[in-house]
């Protein structure tokens, strides 16, 4: 998946996420107390190498030119969530689907079954037991938030580092240089991306966000105002255009 894709697909998953109330986590605790996943670090990255370095103009047009925008993707992640009132973090498993023009579904398939549509401004939800729930934005304490999201993703898609940098605080660390005699590390051929929203919204949703990759995203870290933070791996990760069921599986309701 592409940087500004990326970008792109995470806003729209923390939307879904601030749409959500609190019963999600509720029925997670329920089922899966203090669950662990031994390839998961419980460790938190610290990143204040990244956010102490202000990206530059010419940093963020070689970054953009070699990780161009793709229109959609699908593949599998492995989400950890770390809450300051569990000692071990709650891991889910599963997969999503991204198309710029449509929206995202992100399906949990472990622990336990969760599906999360976003689209036209419409969170819908599908329980473990199948049951379907619809909430408008408008309906909810989030509709601000998914009026700036449009202009956000239009933004990041677009590769406009001007209007990115207009909603955005940006750091970057890009790969070390290649040596001849010295092997890399895997954390020398990484770029790091962070974000730190400049609107007051938005930064209530999401404090700071970073992306990591190579070649392809690797990873996504949300942190909370609390302290609470999630960690998103993706793997297997495919920018074939979406079939006619994949499109398909964004209204349940018409199954």
């Amino acid at each position: 998946m592409k940087l500004l894709q990326l970008a792109a697909f995470s806003l729209f998953i923390i939307a879904a996420v601030v749409l959500t109330d609190s019963s999600l986590n509720k029925s997670y605790a329920a089922q899966v107390p203090a669950i662990g996943d031994a390839a998961m670090s419980t460790s938190a990255t610290d990143y204040s190498a990244l956010f102490a370095k202000p990206a530059t103009n010419a940093e963020l047009v070689k970054l953009s030119q070699s990780l161009s925008p793709s229109e959609q993707a699908k593949g599998h992640f492995t989400q950890a969530r770390y809450l300051k009132v569990l000692k071990k973090p709650l891991i889910s498993h599963g997969e999503f689907v991204f198309a710029n023009n449509i929206g995202v579904i992100w399906q949990q398939n472990k622990p336990f079954a969760s599906t999360l549509i976003l689209k036209d401004k419409q969170l819908i939800q599908v329980d473990s037991q199948g049951r379907i729930s619809v909430n408008h934005a408008e309906q909810t304490s989030a509709n601000m938030l998914s009026d700036i999201m449009p202009k956000l993703l239009n933004a990041l898609l677009s590769g406009d580092i001007t209007a990115l940098k207009q909603h955005f605080e940006l750091s970057l660390i890009m790969p070390s240089a290649k040596t001849n005699n010295v092997s890399s590390s895997p954390a020398s051929t990484q770029w790091q991306l962070g974000l730190k929203p400049l609107d007051a919204i938005v930064q209530k949703a999401m404090p700071k966000l970073v992306l990591t990759g190579a070649q392809q995203i690797q990873s996504l870290v949300l942190f909370s105002d609390n302290g609470d933070r999630s960690q998103i791996e993706f793997s297997a990760v495919n920018d074939s255009p979406l079939s006619d069921a994949d499109k398909a599986r964004y209204s349940p309701e018409g199954k």
